[in-house]
Parts: C-alpha cells; sequence; structure tokens
C-alpha cells in the first residue's frame, strides 16, 4: 500500500467518522454560515467531510478511489494533500464569499472536482493520454449542465438531499488556481509536489 494510497483511505476514515457524529448529535462539523461568522473556522475544511446521507457519503468516497484508480501516481503524498485540502477551502470560501444565500453545505464533491481537475491537468502535461482531454471535456460539460439546468437528474435522490452546484463550480474553479500555483512555483523551483 504506497503513501497516496493511505491518504485515499485516511480521507474516507476522517469523513466516515465524521459522518458517524451526527448519529451522535454532533453538529459542530458542517459547513454553516451562522457559526462560521461566530469564529467558528475550522467548519471551512469539516463541512467537506459532513454528508446529508450515508449514501451520499459512499457516493463521494467511491468518486474519491476512482479519482485515485485513475491517477494513483500523479502527485506526492504531500502534494495530493495540499491539494485536496486547498479544493476544501475554495468550495467552502467560495459558498461563503459568493454565494451569501447558502447557509449551510455538506459533503466532498466540489472538493473532488478540483482534485479532479488538478489530477487530469497534471496528468495530460505528463502523459499526454486523450482521455485526459475527455474526462476534462467532460467535466466542464458537467458543470455547463449544472449551471443552466440545475443538479443532474437523480442525484438529488441519489444524495439523499438538494446539491449544491455551486460547490461543484467552486472546486473546479480552486483546482485550477491550485493547477496554475503548481506549475508556477514547480517552474521558479519553491515547491516541490
Amino acid at each position: 500500500m504506497n503513501k497516496n494510497s493511505i491518504l485515499v483511505l485516511s480521507i474516507i476514515v476522517l469523513s466516515a467518522l465524521a459522518q458517524l457524529s451526527l448519529k451522535f448529535g454532533v453538529d459542530w462539523l458542517q459547513y454553516a454560515r451562522v457559526d462560521i461568522d461566530a469564529g467558528q473556522w475550522w467548519r471551512f475544511i469539516t463541512g467537506n467531510m459532513v454528508h446529508l446521507t450515508w449514501r451520499h457519503f459512499v457516493m463521494n468516497a467511491l468518486a474519491l478511489v476512482a479519482i485515485y484508480a485513475l491517477y494513483p501516481d500523479s502527485l506526492k503524498v504531500r502534494g495530493m494533500l495540499l491539494v485536496f485540502l486547498l479544493c476544501c477551502l475554495s468550495v467552502t470560501l467560495g459558498i461563503w464569499m459568493f454565494s451569501p444565500n447558502i447557509h449551510w453545505y455538506v459533503g466532498l464533491s466540489g472538493a473532488l472536482h478540483g482534485l479532479l481537475v488538478t489530477l487530469i491537468i497534471i496528468d495530460y502535461i505528463t502523459h499526454k493520454y486523450l482521455l485526459n482531454m475527455l474526462l476534462l471535456i467532460a467535466l466542464i460539460a458537467k458543470l455547463a449542465w449544472e449551471g443552466m439546468m440545475g443538479p443532474l437528474p437523480g442525484s438529488e435522490f441519489s444524495a439523499g438531499g438538494p446539491v449544491v452546484v455551486q460547490a461543484h463550480f467552486y472546486g473546479f474553479v480552486g483546482g485550477l488556481v491550485v493547477t496554475a500555483s503548481i506549475f508556477l512555483f514547480n517552474k521558479n523551483k519553491k515547491l516541490s509536489l
């Protein structure tokens, strides 16, 4: 088991524990605007770790495993962790700054959009696989659909509640910013991911 697979497993386990905490009435992990405004800043990260339902958790855990299966070695473990955390922040900071009408949020899907676009671009630059361009086009098409039409048909039923499509967009944009930063810093030899 390599370090990246341990990281993926750790994220899944931490997210499962966060989800389990809801069963015991713990409500201090999800993104809640009023609580963040009151100084509970950890919710910018932990809001990504809890989910609407266990089915929602399983969907996101399987998506994370699928992303890892496609790109197991595109980044070293510290790079993967940094990208993941920055994408989590891009989602919740995006919601906080640009979507004041969204008062609460849970789930990994926004951060996964950011992680995926980062890995697609890094892998394309490294290997030039056509699959990467097809995945990028599909991801952009999905985001365009969500931006114009709302959640994909069936996604709210599958998740067990409302889908915050803005989170997917903010995660994607965050992933693009992170990717651009990786190449900027690597070009100047300041950061090695």
